[in-house]
């Protein structure tokens, strides 16, 4: 896949889309230096050119009463059908958040909404019910609470930090707050008239409840997803299991994560791996780098490692129900 080169204007567009995806293009104008017009060219081509594959918002989903269940599989005995077969399961269940292609120790990534043990048990059983004799293993990982930021590398750029799993008062969206967060999250730039019409209400009425599930923080971020190969980048998850690991390290390693621009997110696990540190880098040699210096600084509460790069993705949805 070639690299397209991308200009410091174009940089800064990406940057504000990642930052918020619901910007206008009169916004996004105003603040890179260009006229409405020449966005709306540069945004066509990044559309047109697969540089953006969607836009999407980040519903915290715990919120709604949901835990985050991830599993890593690997596979035995496959044909690439079997293995497309049981991609294809995964990006249609109505559960499941994030669907991707892996490398290193594991085959497939799926993330997966449950409200309870129990239920969680019931969507995996059925999966292993038809495919079982293709998993020659698996990792099951509960997400305790996950910090995601921003990509700092495109351009200089404040940090900014979104955190879910964290225990909260629960919301409980009606059938309107549920329409509005199936559009909003898999098309978050479209507009209010679009929004209004798909859902069969007024503007003010999607204006009103849309302002309610931001203020309740429901709604707490518009993305870009980006096509990091085309930009030159990589994605790759560092999974640790620690030992030591107190209070004060895990407040260490999480500045050390959220101040280190490659880094996209930090994830607390419950399982039989601790955590997991995503980056975006421009090749393996960088990620050793960062991988080595985070075992200089804290080898006091690493126990071991594994890398993981993600070819593909596959289904980004935080509320695919």
């Amino acid at each position: 896949m070639t690299q397209i080169k991308l200009d410091l204007k174009d940089k800064k567009i990406l940057t504000l889309l990642d930052e918020n995806a619901r910007y206008s293009n009169s916004q996004i104008a105003k603040k890179v230096g260009l006229s409405k017009p020449a966005v709306e060219y540069r945004l066509k081509r990044f559309e047109k050119n697969k540089i953006i594959f969607s836009h999407y918002s980040i519903i915290d989903f715990t919120k709604l009463g949901y835990s985050q269940y991830k599993i890593y599989f690997n596979f035995q005995d496959t044909t690439l059908e079997d293995e497309k077969r049981m991609t294809d399961y995964w990006i249609k269940n109505k559960n499941s958040v994030w669907v991707a292609q892996i490398r290193g120790r594991w085959d497939m990534a799926v993330s997966i909404l449950a409200k309870s043990n129990f239920d969680f048990g019931k969507i995996l059983g059925e999966f292993m019910n038809k495919f079982s004799r293709f998993v020659l293993g698996k990792d099951v990982l509960l997400t305790e609470y996950s910090p995601i930021y921003a990509r700092e590398y495109l351009t200089n750029t404040k940090p900014s930090e979104f955190i879910f799993g964290v225990p909260s008062k629960i919301y409980d969206p009606d059938e309107t707050d549920k329409k509005i967060l199936r559009e909003i999250s898999k098309n978050a730039r479209i507009n209010i008239v679009d929004l209004a019409e798909k859902i069969k209400l007024s503007r003010d009425i999607i204006n009103y409840r849309m302002k309610k599930l931001i203020n309740e923080k429901i709604i707490v971020q518009h993305r870009s997803y980006l096509n990091l190969h085309l930009l030159g980048f990589h994605h790759y998850k560092i999974i640790l299991r620690t030992k030591n690991f107190d209070e004060k390290s895990e407040k260490g390693l999480k500045s050390y994560v959220s101040k280190h621009k490659k880094a996209t997110q930090f994830l607390k696990l419950i399982g039989s791996w601790d955590l997991e540190i995503e980056f975006e880098t421009e090749n393996e040699d960088e990620l050793y780098k960062i991988l080595t210096d985070i075992r200089k600084k804290f080898s006091n509460i690493i126990r071991d490692f594994d890398i993981i790069r993600i070819t593909e993705t596959y289904k980004l949805n935080f509320f695919p129900f």
